[in-house]
Protein backbone atom coordinates (compact mmCIF):
# COMPACT_ATOMS: atom_id res chain seq x y z
CA UNK A 1 0.00 0.00 0.00
CA UNK A 2 1.34 3.48 -1.26
CA UNK A 3 2.36 5.21 2.16
CA UNK A 4 0.64 8.46 2.53
CA UNK A 5 2.81 10.78 3.70
CA UNK A 6 6.64 11.00 3.78
CA UNK A 7 8.47 10.15 7.01
CA UNK A 8 9.24 13.68 9.03
CA UNK A 9 11.94 15.25 7.93
CA UNK A 10 14.37 14.40 11.23
CA UNK A 11 15.83 11.27 9.99
CA UNK A 12 18.71 11.04 11.93
CA UNK A 13 19.54 11.79 15.61
CA UNK A 14 21.78 13.88 17.19
CA UNK A 15 23.52 11.60 19.16
CA UNK A 16 23.92 9.23 15.99
CA UNK A 17 27.87 8.20 15.25
CA UNK A 18 28.87 10.40 12.60
CA UNK A 19 30.68 8.38 10.14
CA UNK A 20 34.60 8.40 8.97
CA UNK A 21 34.38 7.56 5.58
CA UNK A 22 31.43 8.07 2.84
CA UNK A 23 32.02 7.08 -1.00
CA UNK A 24 30.29 9.63 -1.91
CA UNK A 25 29.59 13.17 0.31
CA UNK A 26 26.36 15.57 -1.16
CA UNK A 27 26.64 19.32 0.40
CA UNK A 28 22.45 20.13 0.31
CA UNK A 29 19.48 17.97 1.05
CA UNK A 30 16.81 19.16 -1.30
CA UNK A 31 15.63 17.09 -3.89
CA UNK A 32 18.54 17.26 -6.54
CA UNK A 33 20.78 15.52 -2.77
CA UNK A 34 17.95 13.60 -1.66
CA UNK A 35 17.77 12.13 -5.39
CA UNK A 36 21.39 11.07 -5.80
CA UNK A 37 21.76 9.76 -2.32
CA UNK A 38 18.46 7.24 -3.83
CA UNK A 39 20.04 6.42 -7.01
CA UNK A 40 23.78 6.10 -5.27
CA UNK A 41 22.61 3.73 -2.71
CA UNK A 42 20.38 1.48 -5.13
CA UNK A 43 23.94 1.24 -6.59
CA UNK A 44 25.73 0.35 -3.44
CA UNK A 45 27.41 3.22 -2.95
CA UNK A 46 27.64 4.56 0.64
CA UNK A 47 26.09 8.19 0.21
CA UNK A 48 26.28 10.78 3.02
CA UNK A 49 24.34 13.87 2.81
CA UNK A 50 24.98 16.87 4.95
CA UNK A 51 22.51 19.88 5.22
CA UNK A 52 22.98 23.31 7.56
CA UNK A 53 19.61 23.13 8.16
CA UNK A 54 17.11 20.03 7.08
CA UNK A 55 15.93 17.99 4.34
CA UNK A 56 14.17 19.95 1.46
CA UNK A 57 13.82 22.91 3.78
CA UNK A 58 14.37 25.54 0.98
CA UNK A 59 13.21 25.40 -2.18
CA UNK A 60 12.68 22.13 -2.67
CA UNK A 61 9.58 22.23 -0.66
CA UNK A 62 8.68 25.52 -2.07
CA UNK A 63 7.70 25.14 -5.77
CA UNK A 64 5.06 25.38 -7.65
CA UNK A 65 4.91 21.60 -8.37
CA UNK A 66 4.92 21.82 -11.90
CA UNK A 67 6.66 18.76 -13.84
CA UNK A 68 7.14 19.99 -17.52
CA UNK A 69 8.94 19.80 -20.10
CA UNK A 70 7.01 22.14 -21.91
CA UNK A 71 8.12 25.87 -22.59
CA UNK A 72 11.95 25.01 -21.53
CA UNK A 73 15.51 25.49 -22.55
CA UNK A 74 16.18 23.74 -25.61
CA UNK A 75 19.37 22.47 -23.69
CA UNK A 76 16.68 20.97 -20.68
CA UNK A 77 14.20 19.17 -23.15
CA UNK A 78 16.16 15.82 -23.05
CA UNK A 79 16.87 16.29 -19.84
CA UNK A 80 13.06 16.24 -18.98
CA UNK A 81 11.98 13.68 -21.50
CA UNK A 82 13.98 11.11 -20.09
CA UNK A 83 12.69 12.32 -16.36
CA UNK A 84 9.20 11.86 -17.39
CA UNK A 85 9.81 8.40 -17.33
CA UNK A 86 11.30 8.36 -14.27
CA UNK A 87 8.16 10.27 -13.09
CA UNK A 88 5.45 8.10 -14.38
CA UNK A 89 6.86 5.58 -12.49
CA UNK A 90 8.01 7.26 -9.08
CA UNK A 91 4.81 6.83 -6.55
CA UNK A 92 5.37 2.63 -7.50
CA UNK A 93 9.13 2.92 -7.17
CA UNK A 94 9.28 5.10 -4.02
CA UNK A 95 5.57 3.35 -3.09
CA UNK A 96 4.64 7.02 -1.71
CA UNK A 97 1.76 8.83 -2.24
CA UNK A 98 3.52 11.95 -4.43
CA UNK A 99 0.32 13.61 -5.55
CA UNK A 100 1.59 12.85 -9.00
CA UNK A 101 -1.14 13.64 -11.55
CA UNK A 102 -0.37 13.32 -15.31
CA UNK A 103 -3.10 16.09 -16.65
CA UNK A 104 -0.73 17.57 -18.88
CA UNK A 105 0.81 21.41 -19.01
CA UNK A 106 -1.36 24.81 -20.77
CA UNK A 107 0.34 27.66 -21.73
CA UNK A 108 -2.54 30.06 -22.76
CA UNK A 109 -1.48 33.25 -25.04
CA UNK A 110 -3.55 36.67 -24.61
CA UNK A 111 -1.53 38.92 -26.54
CA UNK A 112 0.70 38.53 -29.68
CA UNK A 113 4.37 38.34 -27.92
CA UNK A 114 3.37 35.29 -26.10
CA UNK A 115 1.22 33.92 -29.06
CA UNK A 116 4.91 34.08 -31.57
CA UNK A 117 6.93 32.67 -28.35
CA UNK A 118 4.28 29.45 -28.26
CA UNK A 119 4.95 28.88 -31.47
CA UNK A 120 8.35 29.58 -31.88
CA UNK A 121 8.70 26.64 -29.16
CA UNK A 122 6.91 24.25 -31.26
CA UNK A 123 10.04 23.99 -33.56
CA UNK A 124 12.09 23.03 -29.59
CA UNK A 125 9.37 20.29 -29.34
CA UNK A 126 9.47 18.97 -33.46
CA UNK A 127 13.43 18.95 -32.53
CA UNK A 128 13.24 16.22 -29.71
CA UNK A 129 9.98 14.52 -30.79
CA UNK A 130 7.93 15.87 -27.52
CA UNK A 131 3.94 15.74 -27.85
CA UNK A 132 3.74 19.13 -27.66
CA UNK A 133 0.94 20.79 -29.47
CA UNK A 134 -0.96 24.26 -30.14
CA UNK A 135 -4.36 24.37 -29.66
CA UNK A 136 -6.97 26.89 -30.88
CA UNK A 137 -10.03 28.80 -28.04
CA UNK A 138 -12.08 25.48 -28.55
CA UNK A 139 -9.53 22.99 -27.74
CA UNK A 140 -8.40 24.81 -24.80
CA UNK A 141 -11.60 24.90 -22.97
CA UNK A 142 -11.55 21.15 -23.58
CA UNK A 143 -9.07 21.33 -20.60
CA UNK A 144 -9.40 24.39 -19.25
CA UNK A 145 -13.31 25.00 -18.18
CA UNK A 146 -14.78 27.83 -17.81
CA UNK A 147 -12.04 30.03 -18.37
CA UNK A 148 -13.02 33.99 -19.74
CA UNK A 149 -11.36 37.01 -21.31
CA UNK A 150 -9.57 36.57 -24.41
CA UNK A 151 -7.05 33.88 -25.96
CA UNK A 152 -5.28 33.90 -29.15
CA UNK A 153 -4.21 30.28 -28.70
CA UNK A 154 -2.38 27.51 -26.52
CA UNK A 155 0.68 25.49 -25.57
CA UNK A 156 -0.15 21.88 -24.69
CA UNK A 157 2.06 19.00 -23.76
CA UNK A 158 -0.44 16.23 -22.47
CA UNK A 159 2.49 14.04 -21.03
CA UNK A 160 3.38 17.06 -18.52
CA UNK A 161 2.41 16.25 -15.11
CA UNK A 162 2.46 17.88 -11.37
CA UNK A 163 3.39 16.69 -7.74
CA UNK A 164 3.71 17.88 -4.46
CA UNK A 165 7.08 19.41 -3.61
CA UNK A 166 6.35 18.77 0.24
CA UNK A 167 6.07 15.11 0.00
CA UNK A 168 9.04 14.23 -2.94
CA UNK A 169 12.16 14.82 -1.57
CA UNK A 170 11.15 13.41 1.98
CA UNK A 171 10.09 10.10 0.01
CA UNK A 172 13.58 10.15 -2.00
CA UNK A 173 15.23 11.09 1.80
CA UNK A 174 13.15 8.00 3.63
CA UNK A 175 13.86 5.28 0.53
CA UNK A 176 17.71 6.34 0.34
CA UNK A 177 17.98 6.09 4.05
CA UNK A 178 16.32 2.53 3.64
CA UNK A 179 18.99 1.31 1.29
CA UNK A 180 22.02 2.59 2.97
CA UNK A 181 22.46 6.38 2.58
CA UNK A 182 22.87 8.33 5.59
CA UNK A 183 21.54 11.98 6.76
CA UNK A 184 22.79 14.86 8.88
CA UNK A 185 20.50 17.41 9.16
CA UNK A 186 21.96 20.59 11.15
CA UNK A 187 25.31 19.51 9.60
CA UNK A 188 27.10 22.01 7.35
CA UNK A 189 29.87 21.74 5.26
CA UNK A 190 32.80 24.07 6.27
CA UNK A 191 35.94 22.91 4.23
CA UNK A 192 37.14 20.61 1.73
CA UNK A 193 40.33 18.94 1.75
CA UNK A 194 42.15 17.95 -1.36
CA UNK A 195 45.71 16.50 -2.33
CA UNK A 196 47.19 17.18 -5.72
CA UNK A 197 43.71 18.73 -6.81
CA UNK A 198 42.12 16.23 -6.08
CA UNK A 199 38.97 16.07 -3.18
CA UNK A 200 40.09 13.44 -0.10
CA UNK A 201 37.82 14.66 2.75
CA UNK A 202 35.33 17.40 3.65
CA UNK A 203 35.14 18.68 6.90
CA UNK A 204 31.82 19.75 8.68
CA UNK A 205 30.38 21.15 11.60
CA UNK A 206 30.76 17.05 13.20
CA UNK A 207 34.20 16.39 11.72
CA UNK A 208 36.30 15.45 9.03
CA UNK A 209 34.76 12.18 6.50
CA UNK A 210 36.94 10.70 3.88
CA UNK A 211 36.03 10.80 0.96
CA UNK A 212 36.88 11.45 -2.90
CA UNK A 213 33.52 12.40 -4.24
CA UNK A 214 31.64 15.43 -3.30
CA UNK A 215 28.70 16.49 -4.88
CA UNK A 216 27.84 20.42 -4.58
CA UNK A 217 24.18 20.27 -4.04
CA UNK A 218 23.31 23.48 -2.27
CA UNK A 219 21.29 25.50 -4.41
CA UNK A 220 21.05 29.17 -3.87
CA UNK A 221 24.67 28.52 -1.18
CA UNK A 222 26.65 26.79 -3.71
CA UNK A 223 28.83 29.55 -4.94
CA UNK A 224 30.17 30.07 -1.45
CA UNK A 225 30.83 26.52 -1.39
CA UNK A 226 32.41 26.57 -4.52
CA UNK A 227 34.43 29.33 -4.25
CA UNK A 228 36.91 27.67 -1.71
CA UNK A 229 37.82 25.50 -4.46
CA UNK A 230 38.43 28.67 -6.31
CA UNK A 231 35.39 28.37 -8.99
CA UNK A 232 33.33 30.89 -9.67
CA UNK A 233 29.68 30.63 -10.17
CA UNK A 234 27.54 33.55 -11.65
CA UNK A 235 24.60 32.96 -9.13
CA UNK A 236 22.24 35.13 -7.44
CA UNK A 237 19.38 34.22 -5.90
CA UNK A 238 15.70 35.75 -5.84
CA UNK A 239 12.25 35.74 -3.68
CA UNK A 240 9.65 33.87 -5.21
CA UNK A 241 6.11 33.56 -3.69
CA UNK A 242 3.22 30.98 -4.01
CA UNK A 243 -0.09 31.13 -2.36
CA UNK A 244 -2.37 28.13 -1.88
CA UNK A 245 -6.08 28.27 -1.94
CA UNK A 246 -8.97 26.37 -0.27
CA UNK A 247 -10.56 23.83 -1.88
CA UNK A 248 -12.78 24.83 -5.25
CA UNK A 249 -14.43 23.05 -8.59
CA UNK A 250 -12.07 21.56 -10.45
CA UNK A 251 -11.39 23.52 -13.19
CA UNK A 252 -8.11 21.95 -14.78
CA UNK A 253 -5.94 18.72 -14.42
CA UNK A 254 -3.88 20.35 -16.38
CA UNK A 255 -0.42 22.93 -14.86
CA UNK A 256 -1.59 26.14 -16.26
CA UNK A 257 -0.14 29.49 -17.03
CA UNK A 258 -1.44 32.81 -18.50
CA UNK A 259 -3.49 35.48 -17.98
CA UNK A 260 -0.91 36.46 -14.96
CA UNK A 261 -1.29 33.64 -13.51
CA UNK A 262 0.46 30.53 -12.28
CA UNK A 263 -2.29 27.65 -11.49
CA UNK A 264 -1.76 24.04 -10.35
CA UNK A 265 -4.93 22.38 -9.01
CA UNK A 266 -4.55 19.49 -6.48
CA UNK A 267 -6.83 16.52 -6.82
CA UNK A 268 -8.46 17.74 -3.57
CA UNK A 269 -9.58 20.84 -5.34
CA UNK A 270 -7.21 22.82 -3.75
CA UNK A 271 -5.27 25.66 -5.86
CA UNK A 272 -1.48 26.37 -5.67
CA UNK A 273 -1.31 29.99 -7.18
CA UNK A 274 1.47 32.37 -8.21
CA UNK A 275 1.32 35.64 -9.46
CA UNK A 276 2.49 35.02 -12.44
CA UNK A 277 6.39 34.45 -13.17
CA UNK A 278 6.54 37.92 -11.09
CA UNK A 279 9.60 37.12 -8.91
CA UNK A 280 11.49 39.95 -6.45
CA UNK A 281 14.76 40.77 -5.45
CA UNK A 282 15.71 42.04 -2.01
CA UNK A 283 18.70 44.03 -3.04
CA UNK A 284 22.22 43.75 -0.88
CA UNK A 285 25.57 44.29 -1.27
CA UNK A 286 26.04 40.86 -2.52
CA UNK A 287 23.79 41.80 -5.39
CA UNK A 288 26.82 43.34 -6.81
CA UNK A 289 28.44 40.00 -7.02
CA UNK A 290 28.37 38.26 -10.83
CA UNK A 291 26.45 41.69 -11.78
CA UNK A 292 28.01 42.11 -15.27
CA UNK A 293 26.45 38.25 -15.75
CA UNK A 294 23.28 39.55 -15.32
CA UNK A 295 23.04 43.13 -16.70
CA UNK A 296 21.98 42.21 -20.33
CA UNK A 297 19.50 39.75 -19.67
CA UNK A 298 17.76 42.12 -16.61
CA UNK A 299 17.34 44.45 -18.62
CA UNK A 300 15.77 42.70 -21.57
CA UNK A 301 13.55 40.35 -18.66
CA UNK A 302 13.14 43.65 -16.58
CA UNK A 303 8.94 43.01 -15.70
CA UNK A 304 9.62 39.59 -14.33
CA UNK A 305 12.00 41.28 -11.61
CA UNK A 306 10.48 43.71 -8.97
CA UNK A 307 13.31 45.47 -7.31
CA UNK A 308 13.00 46.28 -3.39
CA UNK A 309 15.20 48.50 -1.27
CA UNK A 310 14.12 47.08 2.15
CA UNK A 311 15.44 46.26 5.28
CA UNK A 312 17.75 42.93 3.59
CA UNK A 313 19.92 45.93 2.51
CA UNK A 314 20.82 47.11 6.62
CA UNK A 315 20.93 43.46 7.69
CA UNK A 316 23.42 42.75 4.85
CA UNK A 317 25.47 45.82 5.82
CA UNK A 318 25.40 45.31 9.19
CA UNK A 319 26.86 41.16 8.83
CA UNK A 320 29.66 42.69 6.76
CA UNK A 321 30.46 44.66 9.50
CA UNK A 322 33.90 43.15 11.62
CA UNK A 323 31.65 41.21 14.23
CA UNK A 324 28.47 41.42 12.28
CA UNK A 325 28.54 37.49 11.92
CA UNK A 326 31.37 35.44 13.75
CA UNK A 327 33.88 33.98 11.52
CA UNK A 328 33.41 30.42 12.27
CA UNK A 329 29.51 30.78 10.93
CA UNK A 330 30.37 32.64 7.90
CA UNK A 331 30.17 29.64 5.75
CA UNK A 332 27.27 28.65 6.06
CA UNK A 333 25.55 32.04 6.91
CA UNK A 334 22.40 32.27 6.77
CA UNK A 335 21.82 28.31 7.78
CA UNK A 336 17.90 28.79 8.05
CA UNK A 337 16.79 31.46 5.50
CA UNK A 338 13.06 32.19 5.56
CA UNK A 339 11.81 34.54 3.22
CA UNK A 340 8.46 35.89 3.47
CA UNK A 341 5.97 36.00 0.74
CA UNK A 342 5.15 39.52 -0.81
CA UNK A 343 2.51 40.63 0.73
CA UNK A 344 1.17 42.25 -2.54
CA UNK A 345 1.37 38.80 -4.77
CA UNK A 346 -1.83 37.40 -2.95
CA UNK A 347 -4.18 39.93 -3.43
CA UNK A 348 -3.58 40.47 -7.08
CA UNK A 349 -3.16 36.52 -8.18
CA UNK A 350 -6.88 36.10 -6.07
CA UNK A 351 -8.41 39.12 -8.18
CA UNK A 352 -6.98 37.10 -11.60
CA UNK A 353 -8.03 33.86 -10.52
CA UNK A 354 -11.82 34.98 -9.79
CA UNK A 355 -11.79 37.20 -12.69
CA UNK A 356 -10.55 34.42 -14.91
CA UNK A 357 -12.49 31.82 -13.63
CA UNK A 358 -16.24 33.02 -12.51
CA UNK A 359 -16.99 29.33 -10.60
CA UNK A 360 -13.99 29.98 -8.36
CA UNK A 361 -16.07 33.37 -6.83
CA UNK A 362 -15.36 31.57 -3.13
CA UNK A 363 -11.73 31.40 -3.48
CA UNK A 364 -9.79 32.50 -0.67
CA UNK A 365 -6.18 32.42 0.19
CA UNK A 366 -5.25 29.85 3.21
CA UNK A 367 -1.56 29.92 3.13
CA UNK A 368 1.38 32.02 1.55
CA UNK A 369 5.25 30.95 1.51
CA UNK A 370 7.84 32.36 -0.32
CA UNK A 371 11.31 30.53 -1.51
CA UNK A 372 15.16 31.80 -2.58
CA UNK A 373 15.29 30.41 -6.21
CA UNK A 374 19.05 30.34 -7.44
CA UNK A 375 19.16 31.52 -10.81
CA UNK A 376 21.73 32.24 -13.38
CA UNK A 377 22.54 33.90 -16.39
CA UNK A 378 21.32 31.36 -19.29
CA UNK A 379 18.09 30.64 -17.31
CA UNK A 380 20.00 26.87 -17.08
CA UNK A 381 21.41 24.80 -14.31
CA UNK A 382 25.15 23.56 -14.00
CA UNK A 383 25.46 20.02 -14.03
CA UNK A 384 28.82 18.96 -14.40
CA UNK A 385 32.61 17.57 -12.82
CA UNK A 386 34.99 20.12 -13.67
CA UNK A 387 38.26 18.55 -14.24
CA UNK A 388 40.14 21.40 -12.21
CA UNK A 389 38.76 19.56 -8.99
CA UNK A 390 38.81 16.13 -9.51
CA UNK A 391 36.10 13.81 -7.47
CA UNK A 392 34.03 17.16 -7.09
CA UNK A 393 30.28 17.27 -8.65
CA UNK A 394 27.98 20.08 -9.08
CA UNK A 395 24.01 20.02 -9.39
CA UNK A 396 22.59 23.66 -9.12
CA UNK A 397 21.41 26.80 -10.66
CA UNK A 398 18.02 25.51 -11.75
CA UNK A 399 16.28 28.66 -11.84
CA UNK A 400 13.01 27.89 -10.78
CA UNK A 401 12.30 25.24 -12.69
CA UNK A 402 14.46 22.25 -10.52
CA UNK A 403 11.79 20.79 -9.25
CA UNK A 404 10.89 18.18 -11.80
CA UNK A 405 14.46 17.67 -12.84
CA UNK A 406 15.70 16.11 -9.34
CA UNK A 407 14.80 12.98 -10.59
CA UNK A 408 16.43 13.11 -13.90
CA UNK A 409 19.23 14.89 -12.53
CA UNK A 410 19.90 12.57 -9.11
CA UNK A 411 20.08 9.37 -11.56
CA UNK A 412 22.44 10.79 -14.04
CA UNK A 413 24.95 12.56 -11.33
CA UNK A 414 24.70 8.66 -9.46
CA UNK A 415 25.64 7.06 -12.94
CA UNK A 416 28.40 9.76 -13.59
CA UNK A 417 29.79 8.63 -10.23
CA UNK A 418 29.64 5.13 -10.59
CA UNK A 419 30.04 4.21 -14.43
CA UNK A 420 32.25 7.15 -15.03
CA UNK A 421 30.05 9.05 -17.60
CA UNK A 422 26.20 10.21 -17.22
CA UNK A 423 23.79 8.39 -20.14
CA UNK A 424 22.67 11.72 -21.46
CA UNK A 425 24.93 14.27 -22.82
CA UNK A 426 25.52 17.38 -20.41
CA UNK A 427 27.98 19.55 -22.55
CA UNK A 428 25.52 22.17 -22.12
CA UNK A 429 25.62 22.07 -18.47
CA UNK A 430 29.22 22.86 -18.23
CA UNK A 431 30.58 25.41 -15.33
CA UNK A 432 32.96 26.77 -17.78
CA UNK A 433 30.30 27.98 -20.42
CA UNK A 434 30.59 31.23 -18.94
CA UNK A 435 34.13 31.81 -19.10
CA UNK A 436 34.93 29.96 -22.89
CA UNK A 437 32.31 32.04 -24.71
CA UNK A 438 29.59 29.18 -25.42
CA UNK A 439 27.06 30.53 -22.71
CA UNK A 440 23.92 31.08 -25.04
CA UNK A 441 21.14 33.88 -24.15
CA UNK A 442 17.67 32.22 -22.68
CA UNK A 443 14.12 32.51 -23.53
CA UNK A 444 14.22 33.32 -19.72
CA UNK A 445 16.26 33.20 -16.72
CA UNK A 446 13.25 31.91 -14.82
Amino acid sequence: MTTTYPLHAGLTRADEPFPAEADVVIAGAGIMGCAAAYYLARRGLKAMVLDKSRIAGQQSSRAWGFVRQQGREAAEVPLMMAGMRLWEQLERELDFDLEWRQGGCMYVASDESDWASFQQWTDVARQYGLDTRVLNRAQIDEHVHGMQGAVLGGLYTPTDGQAEPRRVAAAFAARAIEDGARFFEGCGVVAIERAAGAITGVGTERGTIRTSRLICAAGASSWRLLKTLGLELPQQAVRGTCMRTNALPQVTASTFWGHGLGIRQRANGMINLADDMQVDVDMTFGHLRALKWFLPELWKQREKFSFHLNGAMFRDLRERLPGGVPDAERMLHPRDPQPQPERSHAPRALRKLKALFPALKDAQITEAWAGLIDVLPDGIPVIDAPSEVSGLMIATGFCGHGFAMGPIAGKLLAEWIDEGRPSLDLAEFRLRRFFDATMKRPRSML
